[in-house]
């Protein structure tokens, strides 16, 4: 479970709509009703095939949060939203 104020990890397989690899390019996220983001920089390390260990995310408080996922394959580039509370 993640935790208020602990570190976590979370683990990705990034790939096109044609299962080839993709590249991950920066996760972060943020607090919408109080307009800022985490007080701390995570750190993508690549794996092989599309797999990525991201480190040191760390939710400081409870309430909703926007993780977002940049994602890039070639010259093409997305990004992924994904909301939750944090209890």
């Amino acid at each position: 479970p993640i935790e208020v104020g602990q570190p976590f990890s979370l683990l990705f397989n990034v790939c096109t709509k044609t299962n080839h690899p993709a590249e991950l390019v920066a996760v972060d996220a943020l607090m919408p009703e109080h307009k800022h983001s985490m007080n701390y920089r995570p750190t993508i390390l690549a794996g092989a095939d599309g797999r990525y260990r991201v480190d040191g995310l760390i939710f400081h408080m409870p309430g909703r949060w926007e993780l977002s996922i940049d994602v890039r394959a070639g010259e093409e580039s997305e990004r992924l939203m994904h909301d939750f509370i944090l209890k």
